[in-house]
Order: C-alpha cells, then sequence, then structure tokens
C-alpha cells in the first residue's frame, strides 16, 4: 500500500484558521449533539455526513479539539455526528459499524479505532476514512483513507525546552496515558529538548495504563516530586492530564505542561487553580488539522500517509500571554531558534520510530532516570 505524498496537507495547513468554539462538555458514552454550534464558525461550506469516532469529550484536551473541529464543519454545513465510545474496546467494532450501516460520507477516527476501521474499510467502498495520530511507518490499508501522521516528537521537543529551563531542581517528569509509540515518541522529544536545553537533565516516566484516571495521575506526580525532585510535569494521557495539575497545586512551587490543545485557555475562566500551573501546553492542531482537511476535501489525496509537524504549523506550544508572563525570555528565545531550526531542517528532533527497536528507546529512559 502507499505511504507518500505529504505535499498536499503540507499546503493545506499554509493558512491560519480562527476557531471561536469551545469543546463540548463530557456526555457520557452517548452521541453528541449534530445541532450546529452558535459559536463555532466557517470560512467555507461543505455537504455531507461526517462520523467522528472518539473516546469522550471533556477531556480538555486531544478529543475536545478534534471536536472544536467538528463544530467548524457543523457551522460549515456538513451533517456530523459525534460518537463517543468510551474505552472498553470490545465495544469499537459495533459502534464503528452502526455509525456505518446508518450512512456517512466521511468517518474521522484516531490511531485508537485503527485496526478496527482498516479491518472493513474496502468493505465500504463510497465512506472515505481519515485517520489522525497515526504511527510514521503505517501503511495505507485503502484507496480510500487519508493517515495523518503529527510529529509530537517536534512539539515535545520545545516542551522539553521550557520544562528543562523552568526547573530548579533538573529533574523534570514525563507520564505518558497508555504505553504506545506515540507516546513514547512525545516522550523522545521531549527528553531530546530538555537536553538540548540543560545537557544534564534528569527525566523521570511513568505510565498511568489508560486514558481517563486522572488519580493516579495525581498519585504519580507526586511520587515523582518526592522520590525523584521531579518539579515540572507533563502529562501525556487525555482527561487523566488534570490529576498533575492537581498534583502541581497541592505540591507546590511546580510547573506542569499541558499537552494537546492550550490547556491554559481551557482552563482559565472555570478552573484558574489548573490554569495557573500550565506553563505551555505542547499541542496537536486537531481540529483545525481536521477543518482544512475538508476545506480542500475535494483536493484530498486518498490512499496516501501525510506527516505534519512545526514547519506546517500541526503542531508546537502554546504561546499565550501567561506563557508570555511567566517564562523566562532566554527560554522563551531558545524554544524560538529551535522551533526555526526545526522548521528549515537544521534540528532534527529525536523519534521513537527511528529507533531499531524499543530496547533502544528504554535505554534513552534509562540514561535520564533521576
Amino acid at each position: 500500500m502507499r505511504k507518500a505524498n505529504r505535499v498536499w496537507l503540507a499546503a493545506v495547513l499554509g493558512g491560519a484558521l480562527a476557531v471561536t468554539s469551545a469543546a463540548a462538555a463530557f456526555a457520557g458514552e452517548t452521541e453528541a449533539s449534530t445541532e450546529p454550534s452558535t459559536e463555532a464558525t466557517a470560512d467555507f461550506t461543505g455537504s455531507g455526513k461526517v462520523a467522528y469516532v472518539c473516546t469522550g469529550l471533556g477531556d480538555m484536551s486531544f478529543n475536545d479539539s478534534g471536536e472544536v473541529g467538528m463544530n467548524v464543519l457543523r457551522a460549515a454545513g456538513y451533517d456530523v455526528n459525534t460518537i463517543e465510545t468510551g474505552e472498553d474496546a470490545s465495544t469499537y467494532d459495533q459502534l464503528i459499524q452502526n455509525a456505518l450501516e446508518d450512512g456517512c460520507d466521511y468517518m474521522v477516527v484516531s490511531s485508537t479505532y485503527q485496526d478496527n476501521v482498516e479491518a472493513i474499510a474496502d468493505q465500504y467502498p463510497d465512506t472515505k476514512f481519515i485517520l489522525f495520530d497515526i504511527n510514521s511507518d503505517s501503511e495505507v490499508a485503502a484507496d480510500n483513507m487519508l493517515y495523518i501522521y503529527f510529529k509530537q516528537n517536534e512539539s515535545s521537543y520545545l516542551g522539553g525546552i521550557v520544562a528543562a529551563g523552568l526547573s530548579k531542581t533538573g529533574a523534570i517528569g514525563a507520564v505518558g496515558g497508555v504505553e504506545n509509540p506515540v507516546i513514547k515518541d512525545f516522550i523522545t522529544g521531549y527528553i531530546d529538548g530538555a537536553q538540548a536545553q540543560n545537557p544534564d537533565i534528569k527525566v523521570s516516566t511513568a505510565w498511568v495504563g489508560d486514558w481517563s484516571n486522572s488519580a493516579k495521575m495525581k498519585e504519580l506526580c507526586e511520587t515523582q516530586n518526592s522520590a525523584k525532585g521531579v518539579d515540572v510535569f507533563f502529562p501525556i494521557a487525555g482527561g487523566a492530564g488534570t490529576g498533575a495539575f492537581e498534583a502541581a497545586n497541592e505540591v507546590g512551587d511546580i510547573w506542569t505542561l499541558g499537552v494537546d490543545s492550550d490547556q491554559y485557555k481551557a482552563f482559565e475562566k472555570d478552573n484558574p487553580d489548573y490554569a495557573n500551573v500550565i506553563a505551555t501546553s505542547v499541542t496537536k492542531e486537531v481540529g483545525t488539522m481536521l477543518v482544512n482537511v475538508f476545506k480542500n476535501i475535494d483536493d484530498a489525496k486518498w490512499g496516501t500517509l501525510e506527516a505534519m509537524g512545526v514547519k506546517e504549523g500541526a503542531v508546537g506550544i502554546a504561546d499565550n500571554d501567561y506563557y508570555e508572563k511567566v517564562v523566562p525570555q532566554d527560554i522563551k528565545d531558545a524554544v524560538k531558534k529551535a522551533e526555526a531550526g526545526i522548521a528549515d531542517g537544521s534540528i532534527t528532533p529525536k523519534s521513537y520510530f527511528d529507533f531499531a527497536s524499543d530496547d533502544e528507546y528504554q535505554s534513552l529512559i534509562d540514561s535520564v532516570n533521576p
């Protein structure tokens, strides 16, 4: 199968998109409303039925970022059905099958459902499947599929610079949700960026085991602090990430990084205690990317994998007013320099996908463990 042609989506992401919608609140394992959001605007029109499949809204992170994009599609004229599956993988096949049987022109899913949709995509040739957050070495399974790979190692490299720069103890942390290649790629880039800022930095890593257990995240972060001296937390775990913000507030004098969306902005009004410990966020512009795919849907290169990173504006860190206020200028300067270097190719952050084996990744983890 094919896995080339990265030019189309790079061009798609060339312009900035203003999205004013906030993501919907968590609604359990029910379908979200398909009514167009009054808070979302679109500068294009489209038509067709779209099924957006996610584990659950309300994570103030990855899934919600995608829903922001879906709200824009609704405003543009698409009939969008958001399907929240929960985290019981045994239900995924049936829920996806139901959506396809109900009829949809496009199905939008993350890599969580990759195996499920790959197994049946060829049975639905009239449906186009958009899979995002895919591994960089994935082979496209069918000609009615578009794979999107985020270079999360590039954005987490920038986050590592910030974390190492803010750390007073010389020890920072990273806690993943489910142990998989994408999250390991986050951590690999994070360590590389942190070492670029401080060659002697130590990085403690741990795993929650799911995307929702915020209590476990809180416990792991507090342990990283008490046992390893970690004073900057990096939760890469969807909805479980709020546990890191709780831990930072309880421990005190701790910074955290958000992930996937600008989590400072997400919590600024309703939970300032969370917001005020988030120095910046390592972002994946999921919603913006999906909107731009549909803005250019007639030119989509089906049957290909598209790689998107800092250069294309698909990943980065949140440069908001709070970041400008709390992060020292020398760290911000280092981030800007790194952004430029990544964009022009003079800096290539380490990636988990470049390791010959998982043993190489583990060697990296062991080498920086406090």
